[in-house]
């Protein structure tokens, strides 16, 4: 049995070390027998070239090929400029460790991927950072662009094809000594995260070797999200309300009722939602419009919050200086909308073109929520012209002093609106929207601001499919409010946490007492 061992050992050692170079993409052809596949001849396939072991960190390249349609092809749908014609959704999934990396397809460059009627090939150099046995798992949720509906076409019904996956297409990703710092055995040892979008997976709570009461709070299938090369501690609202009130004196935040609904955790200092009992009641688990709320009056356009850490959040009442903080609080502005579309009650720029510096003062941060409204009721032309607006409105309305936070909008998953709204919903087209926004406002104000994301899409995308699935019983799109809690962190480590990462906060003794608090 020794001998056995041994020979067995040295046998995947010899495999290991004589493996072929990792090679991206873009250095391995594309079979040509590919390129004339059609749906009678093929389901649509996903294609590993180089699978074996890797480890941590390395890629490996995965392929999906969707062949020419067999019936004649529709010409309603048309894709937005540089995005594909078909809607895949694929991540590679741990066999162990049940880690769900997404797959961001692009189309290979070759004029055929232009073609409406040809077969498809897309590609990505996937890098995986788990050790685990990788296997892909996904549907092709649209072809013919169907994933688009503009200019008044209606969505399409949601009815996702199986991507073929051949056996034995696994990547073993090894990690051989844990020193890599991708090793989750590091992980204690990584800066604090500083920024409110890095690249993380969820893992079982219970799998986790090493305490987990300073991570993130687990979801209500007690998963925890963990970035890959930092380090996300868990704030309590309160410690989240005394930063405020030392950093962020005026915070200001644009957004529809997923930013109300943060603000519904924060103001009550996460108390909103809390309970067991609650957790399975509509309004925690997708639509608490219409919900009696005594904080602040949800149904107006815009509101002012007074927030500190012994008593939350609340409108303050009779004469106040909108502009300025109280003593000992940080006051938040929120202008609710419903994105750039032309369904506001109160036109979306007016508290621009009012003045909102001279109303509401000069915030250390503003918070702009947008894709929501936007990608279910705007074409993307009527869109791009208001977003020009508002890049220039925000540039002439907010100094260099003010930091943008761009937050994205609730990940999509997994079916279509069939709601009398008929909301213009895909996964990729959602996407799409996001990526436009962080891409204009970086390209003409990246120089002379700082731009940041609050990727609350990423962070759901990166659930299991199962997990993502539980999508469709929301029709408004809701996050429910566990992950809320979860979506917050990601801005309170972004926000409080020390610039290069290196310190610990000290939540040992208050900013304020509760007797200063009353003042």
């Amino acid at each position: 049995n020794t001998n056995t061992n041994i020979n067995s050992n040295l046998s995947w050692l010899q495999s290991w070390f004589s493996r072929p170079v990792r090679r991206k993409c873009a250095d391995i052809a594309v079979p040509a027998d590919y390129w004339a596949l059609e749906e009678a001849m093929s389901h649509p396939f996903v294609d590993i070239p180089q699978t074996g072991p890797i480890s941590l960190g390395e890629t490996v390249c995965v392929r999906v090929v969707v062949p020419a349609p067999k019936a004649q092809v529709s010409v309603l749908y048309t894709p937005f400029p540089g995005k594909p014609w078909d809607s895949v959704q694929l991540d590679l999934v741990g066999n162990i460790t049940g880690v769900s990396v997404p797959v961001r397809l692009r189309a290979v460059e070759d004029y055929r991927n232009s073609l409406r009627d040809s077969a498809h090939v897309y590609e990505a150099d996937v890098p995986l950072r788990d050790a685990d046995a990788f296997v892909p798992q996904g549907v092709l949720e649209y072809r013919d662009a169907k994933w688009n509906p503009e200019d008044g076409l209606p969505p399409v019904v949601y009815a996702p094809e199986a991507l073929q996956v051949s056996d034995g297409l696994v990547v073993q990703v090894v990690d051989s000594d844990q020193n890599n710092r991708l090793s989750l055995a590091q992980h204690l040892s990584l800066p604090l995260c500083t920024e409110a979008n890095p690249e993380g997976r969820w893992l079982n709570a219970t799998e986790i070797p090493f305490d987990t009461s300073t991570l993130m709070p687990p979801d209500h299938h007690g998963r925890i999200w963990v970035p890959y090369t930092c380090r996300m501690q868990r704030y309590s609202y309160q410690d989240f309300t005394k930063c405020l009130v030392q950093k962020y004196p005026i915070l200001h935040m644009y957004g529809d009722s997923n930013t109300r609904r943060m603000l519904k955790k924060l103001t009550t200092l996460g108390e909103w939602c809390s309970t067991e009992e609650s957790h399975t009641t509509h309004p925690c688990l997708c639509e608490d419009y219409g919900d009696r709320f005594e904080r602040f009056r949800v149904s107006r356009e815009e509101v002012v919050i007074d927030m500190d850490p012994i008593t939350g959040g609340n409108s303050p009442t009779g004469n106040f200086s909108r502009a300025m903080a109280p003593p000992n609080k940080s006051r938040i502005y929120f202008r609710r909308w419903g994105g750039l579309t032309a369904r506001n009650a109160m036109p979306w720029s007016r508290s621009f073109d009012a003045g909102v510096q001279h109303f509401f003062g000069t915030p250390q941060v503003a918070i702009i929520s947008l894709t929501n409204w936007d990608a279910a009721f705007s074409t993307r032309a009527y869109f791009a012209a208001q977003l020009d607006r508002l890049v220039a409105l925000v540039e002439k309305s907010y100094g260099p002093e003010t930091e943008i936070i761009l937050r994205t909008g609730q990940h999509y998953c997994c079916r279509y609106d069939n709601s009398r709204t008929r909301r213009q919903y895909s996964r990729l087209r959602n996407q799409s929207f996001d990526s436009y926004i962080v891409d204009v406002f970086r390209e003409r104000l990246g120089d002379r601001r700082r731009i940041s994301v609050w990727d609350v899409a990423t962070l759901m995308e990166t659930q299991p499919l199962e997990i993502r699935s539980e999508l469709p019983f929301c029709p408004s799109n809701h996050a429910r409010a566990e992950i809320i809690d979860i979506e917050n962190h990601l801005l309170f480590n972004r926000l409080c946490n020390p610039a290069d990462g290196a310190e610990q906060r000290d939540t040992t003794n208050s900013i304020l007492t509760e007797d200063e608090s009353n003042e």
